[in-house]
């Protein structure tokens, strides 16, 4: 992901334009392989020795130093150091910090050099060899050893030239959508495999969004995280990863508000035809981690349901869809569906609930975080909603058997 320093736009008319390179631009590409090549050599090198390699690349080669700064973030976002503390180290260097200090009260030293060579001469204890330091230089090279600039490269992700060119253009956007207020896409009326794994995408990562059909296009309107007030960075990043599954899809436009800090909002509009090619997979089958959790419990409790994720619009009144977390099958063919409401659902889950006001069927169960439910505009909707008592369960971090059994028996 891209820095707000490392972005580039202009605003007009209150349009926002990402700057965006030529993915086959000679000179660019070859910048980009000579970074990589750079990171690929990385295993078991320090960082500092990788970004200092990686700045002779951009110093000197021509062009815009920004693009080439953002090319070097995007690598570093594909390399996973060495980060673990380092205990033995750690305990060293409080030995050594102990003892410089009795040193300093119950000594006499001629000057700082005399100093110096007297700490030199703290040796670390027997379970601690590695560390051993056999003069100053030495001493003061292991010492901070576990500082982030000496953190050693574990593996680099690699990927081709083209393909960090595309993943620039497409993180130019990503990061503006870290600060926008609402995003809204249009998409083709064609339930393809890659529109329903953008709506399980939309699911897995948690998005707040409302779901029309107009005409002959879905209409979903997502909330940005600059509407919110809970965890927004970390809402923002989902975000910005939700529009690599955008990119799959064959038709789309996109439109977002973007607000700066001390800005007047902007209006960043795109579509299929920006250029920017998918550089990520569709995990079509993939089955998260949650999901997997849930339906083994379901298994361990009972035979006679089976859940899976959801993968089906399911209609609403007043020309809303649905797209549920979990869809579940009686043995006997009788189905509902699980909609799931977090922390930051406050606006959506009211609507859901106006929304279902009138509904008697238990099509849609809702599932409410607790810490959702402790703000007292929510606790009032829910025991004000004859829908929730019947059709509606709290949980803490996932859902239990507990709370959703007694609702999935009560519908056969």
């Amino acid at each position: 992901m891209l820095t707000k320093d490392l972005l580039r736009y202009k605003i007009r008319n209150r349009q926002i334009y990402p700057q965006f390179i030529e993915p086959t631009d000679r000179q660019l590409l070859t910048i980009a392989e000579q970074l990589i090549a750079i990171f690929e050599k990385s295993p078991n090198t320090p960082r500092a020795t990788l970004l200092e390699a990686s700045k002779q690349i951009i110093d000197s080669t021509p062009g815009i130093p920004v693009v080439k700064r953002g090319l070097e973030k995007l690598l570093l976002d594909r390399t996973e150091f060495d980060t673990a503390p380092n205990e033995t180290l750690i305990a060293f260097r409080q030995r050594l910090f102990m003892e410089t200090s009795r040193l300093l009260s119950e000594e006499q030293f001629q000057d700082y050099t005399d100093y110096r060579h007297r700490v030199s001469q703290i040796t670390p204890d027997e379970s601690q060899p590695e560390i051993a330091a056999t003069g100053e230089g030495e001493l003061a090279s292991k010492l901070y050893a576990d500082l982030p600039s000496c953190q050693p490269v574990l593996t680099f992700r690699t990927l081709s030239g083209e393909h960090l060119l595309h993943r620039y253009n497409a993180a130019q956007v990503q990061g503006l959508l870290l600060h926008c207020n609402t995003l809204t896409l249009r998409l083709a009326d064609a339930m393809t495999a890659e529109l329903r794994q953008l709506f399980k995408y939309l699911r897995f990562n948690q998005l707040l969004s409302t779901i029309r059909k107009e005409e002959e296009l879905y209409r979903i309107t997502v909330d940005g995280p600059l509407n919110l007030f809970y965890k927004t960075k970390r809402y923002g990043m989902n975000l910005a990863n939700f529009f690599m599954a955008v990119l799959h899809q064959p038709k789309w436009k996109l439109t977002a508000e973007v607000r700066f800090r001390n800005r007047q909002p902007s209006q960043l509009s795109l579509d299929e035809s920006c250029g920017i090619q998918p550089i990520s997979q569709q995990f079509l089958a993939y089955i998260p981690e949650d999901i997997q959790l849930f339906q083994t419990m379901l298994r361990n409790k009972t035979d006679d349901w089976q859940i899976r994720p959801g993968s089906q619009f399911l209609p609403l009144a007043g020309d809303f869809y649905c797209f549920p977390d979990y869809q579940l099958i009686h043995k006997s063919g009788v189905e509902t569906a699980i909609e799931l409401f977090h922390p930051w659902h406050q606006g959506h889950l009211i609507a859901r609930l106006n929304t279902l006001a009138e509904q008697t069927d238990a099509s849609l169960i809702l599932g409410v975080s607790r810490e959702l439910e402790k703000k007292p505009q929510i606790a009032d909707a829910l025991a004000a909603s004859a829908y929730f008592s019947e059709f509606g369960f709290t949980f803490r971090d996932v859902p239990t058997m507990r709370a959703l059994l007694p609702i999935l028996n009560s519908l056969v």
